[in-house]
C-alpha cells in the first residue's frame, strides 16, 4: 500500500476517534452538567426573585438606612465615650445656673461596666426650694445626656425667715444619679446641636411638699399693727383709726396690710372693722368693734 494512502487512513481514523471522544464528552458530561447548572440557576432565581424587584427593594432598604442614620444623628439623648467626674460636675453646674438657688453636694460612689457601655453612680444631696429641686430633676431627665435617677428620698423642711418675717419652705433630698457612657462607635458623634438651654419640659406649678398648715407663726419683723392687741378708736367711711400694740395711732384703709393679714372691710354703720388673718394656713376672721368709751377725739397719743 502506498505510503500516502496509509497516512491518510491513519489520519482519518484519528479524526474519527477525536470526533467520537468529543461527542462522548459533550453528550455524557457537558449536557448533564448544563442541565444541572440550569436547574441550579432556576433555583437561585426562585430564591432571589425578579431582578428588578430585588433592585427596587435594595433601593428602598438604602433609603431606610439613610433615614435611620439621620434620625440617629438627631436623637434626643447622647452618651460620652467615657464618664469623667469633672465633666459631669460641670454639667450639673450648668443646670444649677438655669434654676433658682440650690445647695447641692455630689459624691462619686462606683463605676459599673455593662455590655458595650456602663455608668457611674453619683449621690446627690442638697436642699432648696421645691421649684429649684424640680427643675434639677427635669433637666436631668429631659437634658441631652443619658442619665437616670434612682433611690429618691425627699422631705419637707420649713423655717422662719427672720429677715423677711415669713415661713420659708424648702425640701431636702438624697438621690442616686446614674451617668451613662459608651465606647461604641455609633456614640462617637457627640451631639453639638442640643444644649441644656434648649431643653423643654412642662412647668411644675404645684408644690406637693408645702404643708397647708404650719405650726410656726412668722415674727412681726416689720412691726405691723397686731390687731389682736389693738383697739379701735374711730371709724368713718373708708377709714379706721386704731391704737396698735405699741400704743401708736394708726390709720387703716381697706386692703392695708396688718400682722398676719389685711383689712378686709370697714363698716362705719356697724362701728366694726373686719380683718382676715392667716395663722399658719388657717384663715381667721377677726373683728374690731368701736366702743363708745374708746372713741378718740384728741391728738395722736405718744
Amino acid at each position: 500500500m502506498p505510503y500516502a494512502i496509509r497516512n491518510s487512513i491513519i489520519l482519518l481514523v484519528l479524526l474519527i476517534l477525536a470526533a467520537g471522544a468529543g461527542l462522548g464528552y459533550i453528550y455524557f458530561y457537558q449536557e448533564p452538567r448544563i442541565e444541572e447548572l440550569a436547574a441550579e440557576r432556576s433555583q437561585i432565581q426562585q430564591q432571589l426573585g425578579d431582578a428588578d424587584d430585588f433592585f427596587d427593594r435594595l433601593v428602598a432598604v438604602q433609603e431606610r438606612v439613610e433615614m435611620l442614620n439621620a434620625s440617629w444623628k438627631q436623637r434626643p439623648k447622647t452618651m460620652p465615650l467615657e464618664e469623667v467626674a469633672s465633666a459631669t460636675n460641670r454639667y450639673l453646674n450648668d443646670i444649677l445656673s438655669l434654676s433658682a438657688a440650690l445647695d447641692l453636694n455630689v459624691l462619686t460612689q462606683e463605676e459599673v461596666a455593662q455590655n458595650g457601655c456602663g455608668y457611674t453612680r453619683y449621690h446627690l444631696a442638697g436642699q432648696g426650694s421645691f421649684e429649684s429641686f424640680a427643675r434639677l430633676v427635669q433637666y436631668l431627665e429631659f437634658g441631652p445626656r443619658l442619665m437616670k435617677l434612682t433611690n429618691f428620698d425627699v422631705r419637707e423642711v420649713h423655717m422662719v425667715d427672720e429677715e423677711q418675717g415669713r415661713i420659708r419652705h424648702t425640701v431636702q433630698f438624697d438621690i442616686d444619679l446614674l451617668a451613662y457612657a459608651s465606647q461604641q462607635e455609633p456614640f462617637a458623634d457627640t451631639l453639638t446641636t442640643l444644649s441644656l438651654a434648649a431643653t423643654n419640659f412642662p412647668p411644675i406649678t404645684y408644690d406637693p411638699f408645702t404643708s397647708l398648715i404650719t405650726p410656726e407663726i412668722p415674727p412681726n419683723t416689720f412691726n405691723l399693727p397686731n390687731v389682736e392687741q389693738s383697739t379701735l378708736l374711730a371709724i368713718m367711711k373708708g377709714r379706721a383709726f386704731i391704737s396698735d400694740q405699741n400704743n401708736q395711732l394708726i390709720m387703716l384703709s381697706e386692703g392695708d396690710e396688718v400682722y398676719l393679714g389685711y383689712v378686709s372691710q370697714i363698716m362705719p354703720e356697724r362701728r366694726q372693722v373686719l380683718f382676715m388673718l392667716n395663722k399658719g394656713g388657717i384663715i381667721e376672721r377677726y373683728m374690731l368693734t368701736l366702743r363708745l368709751e374708746n372713741q378718740y377725739l384728741g391728738k395722736k397719743r405718744n
